[in-house]
């Protein structure tokens, strides 16, 4: 469904339907980016969507609208330095199995560089494509992919690494 939007025939309940579309997938990618801070996080989610909106002269198209928050998200994110809070994971709905699969993940998450976790983050959360992933990183497809499969397999060692700390010795 692509709405075809222009800042001047905006009215404030296309606006509220539009930024409603995206928040959440805007702020789970930031939650998940920076590991936690609630605060934080929300901050940047409003701050990017201001700004995105702010110098956007033509909403035509919601991917590339799309694609300019993320690019402002990451960059107002990668400003940031704040403790990862794994404490995100309560405000899922999972049974407590998962969840301790999921902390393992994030705990492997933030251990990755600001890039690689972007990457990863942009592919397997929000199921982006090369291209559009190029496009908010402002790299080439080519080194997208690059980073994407390095990203993965530094996550794997990472969580293989998590893994072999909790098996009691001589398992």
């Amino acid at each position: 469904m692509m709405m075809k939007l222009q800042t001047y025939d905006l009215n404030k309940a296309d606006l509220k339907r539009f930024i409603t579309l995206y928040q959440q997938r805007v702020y789970a990618f930031i939650v998940y980016l920076l590991g936690g801070a609630q605060d934080t996080v929300y901050e940047i989610c409003a701050r990017s969507f201001a700004q995105a909106m702010g110098t956007t002269p033509f909403l035509e198209r919601e991917d590339i609208f799309l694609t300019h928050v993320f690019r402002i998200a990451i960059e107002n994110s990668r400003k940031i330095k704040v403790i990862p809070a794994l404490d995100v994971l309560d405000l899922l709905e999972e049974a407590d199995s998962e969840k301790e699969s999921l902390y393992i993940v994030l705990k492997a998450l933030q251990t990755l560089d600001f890039e690689a976790k972007t990457a990863i983050l942009l592919r397997d959360q929000l199921n982006l494509s090369d291209n559009q992933i190029s496009a908010i990183m402002r790299i080439s497809v080519r080194q997208a992919r690059r980073t994407i499969i390095q990203a993965r397999m530094e996550l794997r060692e990472k969580i293989q690494v998590i893994l072999d700390n909790m098996r009691p010795p001589g398992r």
